[in-house]
């Protein structure tokens, strides 16, 4: 006997909403509302798989910029009063060209991120340490000899290169302590934005010229050592042991981090150039005296021997700083990429995942019964 066309029609219709397969998009099954489907997060509460450069601080950037121009002006006047006097103050102009490569990177971090304060923290507690070193000079000068020293502006301005330094130190290290309790939030939050590429062909242009200008030094170290015995002081030997000691294992460093760059040899080259420029640089501001000095060339003519000697301490003294500027240089380099590069591993929630897990993650497992009945039910319509 037949069934009624209502009993069969009211049957169809439940097949068709329990087992509507067909109308439901493939990856809309299994969810438990369809038609109430919402983004699961706002686009406001996404995260971008970038590190984008964070804001600084407007009292760190001020703190920078105001450490940088304090220290340019005031070893500015140091090196003219240890010019005026300078076999008095030579203590003045090491302190003062010590601090040159603080100031530059005060000024470079003021153009940057605040965060990257705490990576050259060697570099401040180096040149903090060598005017550190000038004072307790000046004061064995002054038991020494206490009529020959005068007490005025020299130590004026040496405390205050004293103090300016001490207080990038500190505030260097407060910033690493800062930044220490926020890398772990960054860096579960946020993945690189790009790779940055190394230096490589920089550095390796940089440890030519320094190996070339520390030859050059050294062999010209040598012929002003020979030239006349009265002439030739104790500054030119402590000078030239700096070179050896300062300029050849940084270029060493450079070429070798450059060829195979790590972690490991970034943090290395970085010390090495932080702890060499400012000793390059203090070593350049006790031989600026022979700027005064070559100017009498032009003074008098013919020139004396003993200007041409200080001619040969000029080019001494641009060899020098042009190695502790590719020092610096050195310095900013490896920051910069330290700070860029993403070291540590991504997470494991972070990793890609196959593709069929992505598919199946959020749904649930595929029903290959009721699949099959819902084939079966349009076959029979």
């Amino acid at each position: 006997m037949p069934e009624p066309p209502q009993s069969a029609m009211s049957r169809e219709a439940q097949c068709r909403e329990e087992l509507g397969y067909d109308r439901t998009p493939t990856l809309e099954r299994g969810r438990p509302d369809v038609g109430s489907c919402t983004p699961d997060a706002r686009p406001r509460e996404l995260q971008l798989a970038t590190r984008l450069p964070l804001c600084f601080s407007h009292k760190t950037w001020v703190f920078s910029v105001l450490m940088g121009s304090c220290l340019l002006v005031t070893s500015g006047f140091s090196l003219y009063l240890g010019n005026v006097f300078p076999s008095e103050m030579d203590y003045l102009r090491c302190a003062a060209g010590s601090c040159v490569p603080s100031a530059i990177v005060s000024f470079a971090v003021s153009g940057r991120n605040v965060n990257v304060i705490p990576n050259f923290q060697i570099l401040f507690v180096s040149t903090f340490a060598i005017t550190t070193t000038c004072l307790i000079w000046f004061g064995c000068k002054l038991v020494l000899n206490p009529s020959a020293v005068d007490i005025n502006f020299n130590l004026i301005l040496l405390l205050l290169l004293e103090l300016f330094m001490a207080a990038t130190v500190i505030i260097s290290a407060r910033s690493s302590e800062a930044h220490g309790k926020r890398k772990g939030s960054v860096s579960e939050s946020a993945n690189p934005l790009y790779e940055v590429t190394f230096p490589a062909r920089v550095l390796k242009s940089y440890s030519v010229i320094e190996v070339i200008a520390g030859i050059s030094a050294v062999l010209g170290g040598v012929i002003a050592l020979n030239l006349d015995d009265a002439v030739s002081g104790p500054h030119l030997s402590v000078t030239f042991f700096w070179i050896l000691v300062a300029c050849f294992p940084s270029a060493i460093a450079s070429h070798v981090t450059a060829e195979c760059p790590s972690r490991c040899l970034v943090e290395v080259l970085t010390a090495i150039c932080s702890l060499a420029s400012p000793l390059l640089f203090a070593a350049s501001g006790y031989l600026s005296f022979s700027v005064t000095r070559i100017l009498e060339v032009f003074q008098d003519y013919p020139p004396a021997f003993k200007q041409s000697y200080d001619v040969l301490l000029l080019l001494l003294l641009l060899e020098l700083l042009l190695q502790a500027s590719l020092n610096t240089g050195t310095v900013l380099q490896c920051v910069r990429f330290k700070v860029g590069a993403s070291w540590d591993p991504a997470p494991a929630g972070q990793q890609e995942r196959p593709a069929g897990e992505v598919s199946r993650s959020p749904l649930k497992e595929f029903d290959k019964e009721k699949a099959w009945r819902a084939v079966v039910v349009q076959m029979a319509q």
